[in-house]
């Protein structure tokens, strides 16, 4: 076949040359080179018409585009085209990461705030009237807030509470003496009295010479020295008491300014009564609680 399709010299010397070639001694190389040179020559002749001055020229362009295709593989594989299929390994794993920054910034804040427990006391008939014991101590509590503060370059544009803790605070128990237990005690002036319970109280004087005073008690007694004025809830209305330094005392009397361990003592004319403004003893002698 390749005879008759190419009597000239100079393609039989090629066509020895071909297959003299190195990479093709094995034969089913060879027999795949000459199927392809023979289907080139048909097409040669088919398209040239058997002209000499064409026929050369085809033949030569026929062989030489398929060897450039070969030899060009290389380069088209190695090509230097960016793409996914073409990142090398280090270049994804080296990626360039893009830093930004913001002006917002966010941060919990905690506080705690206190909480204070109760008292609750309890009668003790077995415990001496007006002693305490403490049963359980009190312990406070604790709440803690938990906020989300969102910032703007410093400034705080948002605070959301998100969380809230509380440690419950543990109540406080005492026992309160309910027991009448008398006793005696000796005054300078008066002797020995009799008396069920003692109060420390502040003491201040008063009569009844001043401008809208009717002159007489709240219970419409006069003002005179041995009446007092005093605050109902601690020491009631009627209760026979001893003074230190003053002497004995009914309470009779009451007042806006009297409230708790207060009393006032009485005379016809404070600005000539000896008391003098302080801290002192109250001794009850009577209205004992039963």
């Amino acid at each position: 076949v390749f005879r008759a399709t190419c009597p000239v010299d100079s393609c039989q010397k090629f066509r020895r040359l071909l297959l003299n070639f190195p990479a093709l001694e094995i034969p089913l190389a060879a027999k795949l080179w000459s199927s392809l040179w023979t289907t080139w020559i048909m097409t040669a002749t088919i398209l040239t018409g058997f002209k000499p001055e064409t026929y050369h020229r085809f033949i030569l362009l026929l062989l030489v585009l398929p060897l450039v295709a070969f030899f060009s593989k290389p380069l088209l594989m190695t090509g230097t085209v960016l793409g996914a299929s073409t990142l090398s390994e280090d270049s994804i794993r080296h990626k360039n990461i893009v830093a930004t920054q913001t002006a917002f910034d966010q941060k919990e804040e905690v506080e705690y705030e206190d909480i204070e427990f109760d008292t609750e006391y309890e009668d003790n008939p077995d415990l001496e009237y007006g002693l305490e014991e403490v049963l359980q101590e009190g312990k406070n509590g604790l709440k803690t807030l938990t906020y989300l503060v969102t910032f703007w370059q410093d400034d705080i544009i948002d605070r959301k509470l998100i969380d809230t803790k509380i440690d419950s605070p543990t109540e406080e128990i005492i026992s309160l003496g309910k027991k009448i237990v008398w006793k005696m005690y000796s005054t300078p002036d008066v002797g020995r009295v009799r008396y069920w319970y003692k109060i420390k109280v502040w003491a201040t004087k008063y009569d009844a010479n001043c401008i809208g005073c009717t002159g007489r008690t709240y219970s419409g007694t006069e003002v005179v020295k041995g009446v007092c004025a005093t605050d109902p809830k601690v020491i009631p209305l009627g209760t026979n008491f001893y003074v230190e330094g003053y002497g004995l005392c009914r309470a009779e009397d009451i007042g806006g300014a009297i409230k708790g361990n207060k009393v006032d003592l009485g005379y016809v004319d404070a600005a000539k009564g000896e008391w003098r403004t302080g801290w002192t003893m109250v001794y009850l002698l009577t209205n004992a609680p039963e």
